[in-house]
């Protein structure tokens, strides 16, 4: 039985637009359309499948491209097996499910349009911002080469600066492919700065002692908190300004306390909830910069509150 924790106290002021934008990129291809319905070009089936692996993007995130610009592959057995293996959500099974843009009036245009797919790349001497992240994303998972990965992030940064993906992967990749906690946090406050998130891999604590644990993924942006679990059992959400403190753990078991686990206590009226995380680094470090993502994010948001009540 899947066990959800959504807290949701108020619509939330920022809305992370950009946010979806830096995960559109990360698993859009390119092919011709004729489905007026659809926005945008469709989801390719292993790129979703390389994105889902990543725990780099949120569920929401990933249901909302594909609604909005479908997917060019059926929802086979075989399909939807390899989907819940990679990660994917239900949410994510039914949107692919009702967002095919495969049919039989329209199999001779998308056919014309594969075959030709690899002749209109090749008319462009340099590849194009959404190719760029897929080939870091690829260099990182696949390949196990982040230092390769670093650097086509780096020129995708570089091509546009204002966007946050890039930002949001140097991240990601600079603390859990070479340990570099500093341009790791750099990287991360680009990303923050331009809407995208700060995504941390963690273990969670199923049931108090820490005997019992998932592993997930831990997204701050400027307005929310957010925890998706790997398994697909655990998972919440809260504006970060119910967010009444984190503080690392010392009542760990035995086996845990080299690691650096930290709880997060949210505030609703007179009630507490706690959640307890360890990095997956198992580095104090990584603890702290969840500490101060969280800090900017509940600062961001009492800021903008109190510049919507000032009008």
């Amino acid at each position: 039985m899947m066990h959800v924790f959504i807290f949701t106290i108020e619509k939330y002021i920022i809305q992370n637009f950009i946010k979806l934008a830096a995960a559109c990129l990360l698993i859009l291809t390119f092919v011709g359309s004729s489905f007026a319905q659809y926005k945008g070009s469709p989801v390719k089936r292993e790129r979703l499948v390389r994105a889902l692996r990543s725990g780099q993007l949120q569920t929401g995130d990933i249901v909302t491209i594909i609604r909005r610009n479908g997917v060019d592959f059926p929802l086979t057995e075989e399909t939807k097996k390899l989907l819940i293996a990679a990660g994917a959500r239900p949410e994510v099974i039914k949107a692919v499910s009702g967002n095919s843009r495969l049919s039989t009036t329209n199999n001779d245009a998308i056919a014309r349009a594969g075959n030709n797919r690899k002749n209109f790349r090749n008319k462009f001497a340099l590849p194009d911002y959404d190719d760029l992240l897929a080939q870091a994303m690829y260099s990182y998972k696949e390949q196990k080469n982040p230092n390769g990965a670093i650097q086509i992030l780096k020129t995708a940064a570089r091509f546009k600066p204002a966007n946050a993906s890039a930002y949001q992967m140097l991240g990601f990749v600079y603390l859990y492919g070479l340990k570099d906690f500093a341009l790791a946090e750099k990287s991360m406050r680009a990303s923050f700065a331009n809407g995208g998130s700060a995504v941390f891999r963690v273990y969670h604590d199923d049931n108090g002692k820490f005997t019992h644990r998932c592993t997930g993924s831990l997204y701050i942006s400027q307005d929310t908190l957010r925890f998706e679990s790997d398994d697909n059992v655990h998972t919440f959400e809260t504006s970060t300004v119910n967010i009444e403190k984190i503080k690392l753990d010392t009542e760990s078991t035995r086996d845990w306390k080299k690691r650096s686990i930290y709880k997060v206590i949210l505030k609703f009226g007179k009630e507490d909830v706690k959640f307890r995380f360890a990095p997956l680094t198992g580095a104090r470090e990584e603890s702290k910069m969840v500490e101060r993502f969280v800090a900017a994010s509940n600062s961001n948001v009492k800021s903008s509150v109190a510049q919507a009540s000032s009008y």
